[in-house]
């Protein structure tokens, strides 16, 4: 049966019920002691409203059942004929050129990696999240003359993966930079390198972005595939990208000086949690390594550490005053 045919049906039932209480209401009935006296009974107010809903569906059902069939959409001239017009979709909006917003840099979020019972990499007596913390104040030192700046953690605690871009989204953070310090087991020599938030294919940072993400407790599946869709928008992805190759070009350029050895690891994209849902240029840096012996030694100097939070202030300072208009 069609659906035309079930509505049909459900009209003509209705129909069918109106007319049955109709005839039940005026139905004649005997007078007690007058014979064949008969008159017509009453019809109750109560006994019309009874009727209203009934009437009402088989109104709706009879517009319904004579309603027209949907024609072809309208004709229109195009050039001296005739031709129905053309359904067009838009298509996704096309990316910005950050450069047409010429904003500055004012509010700078730092985020010393692990921390509480996460250690992150540990050689020798020290812990990847003492020294995280250690160089981000000392760079908080170094910016909070020119920025506004703040911190996901200011002491050796726990600070989920999820809340430490929520703390910087909140604040209205421009930049977001997270601090960290590598493990290269397969190489004998430390490297530098910075991370912008994107895919990877190479198996090695697939490996350091799972190691990184395993204290990851704020999301779901679901969760990343939106917030991974939504921060992918090439003109924040550019950037981060930015951000990192200012930030990656200062590491090795003071540090080199320092360790003629430091192998230059690059900037690269990888699928890191804590930078997902940032809502500013974000980036991940690696501004040492514990794999070697010889770095060891320099991080138990503060006068290194102290290099360090300069190079990654230079960074920060390079792609600031990339964004402000030339002169």
């Amino acid at each position: 049966m069609s659906g035309r045919d079930f509505k049909r049906g459900l009209v003509e039932a209705a129909v069918r019920d109106n007319e049955a209480l109709d005839r039940r209401a005026l139905k004649p009935r005997k007078v007690p002691g007058n014979g064949d006296v008969r008159r017509r009974r009453r019809v109750s107010p109560w006994s019309l409203l009874l009727l209203l809903p009934v009437a009402a569906i088989a109104a709706l059902g009879y517009l319904e059942l004579n309603r027209p069939e949907p024609g072809p959409p309208p004709e229109v001239k195009v050039d001296g004929g005739l031709r129905a017009p053309e359904i067009r979709f838009t298509g996704p909006p096309e990316a910005v050129d950050p450069g047409v917003f010429p904003l500055p840099v004012e509010r700078i979020v730092l985020d010393p990696g692990h921390g509480g019972s996460s250690p992150g990499t540990a050689a020798a007596g020290l812990t990847e999240k003492a020294l995280a913390l250690d160089i981000a104040y000392r760079l908080r030192n170094l910016l909070d003359d020119r920025y506004r700046v703040a911190m996901t953690r200011e002491a050796d605690m726990n600070v989920a993966l999820d809340q430490r871009t929520l703390i910087a989204n909140r604040a209205g953070a421009d930049v977001f930079v997270s601090i960290h310090v590598n493990w290269l087991p397969a190489n004998r020599t430390c490297g530098v390198e910075t991370f912008y938030l994107g895919p990877t294919d190479d198996p090695e940072l697939a490996a350091l972005a799972e190691r990184e993400n395993s204290e990851a407790q704020g999301y779901s599946l679901g969760d990343l595939r939106r917030l991974l869709d939504g921060v992918y928008a090439q003109a924040r992805q550019d950037d981060s990208r930015a951000l990192a190759t200012a930030i990656q070009r200062s590491l090795f350029g003071r540090l080199r000086a320092e360790n003629p050895d430091l192998r230059n690891r690059g900037v690269k994209s990888a699928p890191f949690v804590v930078l997902i849902g940032a809502e500013m240029p974000a980036v991940l840096a690696e501004v040492s390594c514990l794999s070697d012996a010889d770095e060891v030694k320099r991080l138990r100097d503060e006068s290194h550490l102290q290099s360090i939070a300069e190079a990654l202030d230079a960074g920060i300072q390079s792609f600031a005053e990339s964004l402000l208009p030339q002169s």
